[in-house]
C-alpha cells in the first residue's frame, strides 16, 4: 500500500477538487485532507506528476507497519 501526500496552491481550488475526484474515482481511500492511500504506485505517480505540473508538491510513501 502507498500513501500520497500533496499540497496544491490556494489559488487553484478547482485543481484540488479535480485531484480529489480523480483519487476517489480510482478507489483511493482518504486518510486525511490531501493524504490518500492506494495500492497502485503507477497511478499515484501520475497524479503526483499532475500536481507538480500545476505548481503543487506531492510525496508518495510506502506504508510499512513496524509494531
Amino acid at each position: 500500500m502507498f500513501i500520497i501526500s500533496f499540497d496544491i496552491p490556494f489559488d487553484q481550488p478547482t485543481e484540488k477538487r479535480r485531484i480529489n475526484r480523480e483519487l476517489h474515482r480510482m478507489g483511493a481511500r482518504m486518510l486525511q485532507q490531501s493524504f490518500w492511500e492506494h495500492e497502485d504506485l503507477g497511478q499515484l505517480i501520475k497524479i503526483a506528476s499532475s500536481i507538480k505540473s500545476i505548481g503543487g508538491s506531492a510525496r508518495i510513501l510506502e506504508e510499512k507497519f513496524i509494531f
